[in-house]
């Protein structure tokens, strides 16, 4: 496997979360058909968002240009 750079992973890490504020809204949203399935998506989301977090955390190095993780999310 390849490594991912820094910046892949950045953008990773706000795209996902963008996606699951979207599944909050939609199980908010009275018009929902499917729970479950928008439940366990989220669950595969909020898992990707942690190997994200542990990747990014581990890849950036002390006095880095980048943003801390919490200034991410």
């Amino acid at each position: 496997m390849s490594e991912l750079a820094l910046s892949t992973l950045l953008v990773s890490i706000q795209s996902v979360k963008k996606q699951i504020e979207y599944f909050e809204g939609l199980l908010q949203s009275e018009t929902v058909r499917d729970k479950a399935e928008i439940q366990e998506l989220l669950l595969t989301y909020d898992q990707a968002a942690e190997n994200l977090k542990q990747a990014y955390i581990s890849k950036r190095p002390a006095g880095s240009n980048y943003p801390e993780y919490e200034e991410l999310v």
